[in-house]
C-alpha cells in the first residue's frame, strides 16, 4: 500500500526582502550622518618620504603652516612673510594657549625656511609643533 506525501510548501522560505530594505536604510543613515575631516593640504607642496611610522594627522584647531620650495609660507591657503605668520601665531596662542601647529614643507624647500617656521613657533609659545611627513611604504 502506497502512503501519500505531502508536497513539500513554500511556507519554509524565509522573506529576506524586509531585511534588505532595513540594511539599505541604515547604510544611507550612516553615510548621511558622517563626518569627514580632511586635513589640510597644498598641492604645491611635495612632502619628504619616511620608513617609520606616519606623523601625526591633522588634531581638532591645529594650525597647519606649508612650507613651499620657493620659501613662501602658507596658513589657510594665504601667503605671508615670517613677520606675518608670527602675527598669525600670536593671535592663534592668545586665543588658545595649547595651540597645536603642524609644519609641512616641501621636500625641496631650504631646512632654513622650516627651520625659520618651527623657531617662530617657538617664540610665541607654541610648544607642541609637529613636522608633517609622508609615510614610505615598502
Amino acid at each position: 500500500m502506497r502512503i501519500p506525501r505531502e508536497e513539500s510548501s513554500d511556507d519554509n522560505v524565509i522573506n529576506i526582502s524586509s531585511l534588505l530594505d532595513v540594511m539599505f536604510i541604515l547604510i544611507i543613515f550612516f553615510l548621511a550622518t558622517a563626518t569627514f575631516t580632511e586635513e589640510e593640504r597644498d598641492i604645491q607642496v611635495n612632502l619628504p618620504q619616511s620608513a617609520a611610522a606616519q606623523s601625526s594627522t591633522q588634531a581638532p584647531k591645529m594650525i597647519v603652516i606649508n612650507v613651499r620650495e620657493d620659501g613662501t609660507y602658507h596658513v589657510a591657503n594665504q601667503s605671508m612673510d615670517i613677520a606675518s605668520l608670527k602675527n598669525t601665531l600670536i593671535e592663534a596662542v592668545s586665543s588658545n594657549p595649547d595651540q597645536k601647529v603642524m609644519v609641512r614643507g616641501d621636500r625641496n624647500a631650504l631646512h632654513g625656511n622650516v627651520a625659520n617656521a618651527i623657531s617662530v613657533c617657538k617664540q610665541v609659545g607654541i610648544h607642541k609643533t609637529n613636522i608633517g611627513y609622508e609615510s614610505k611604504v615598502n
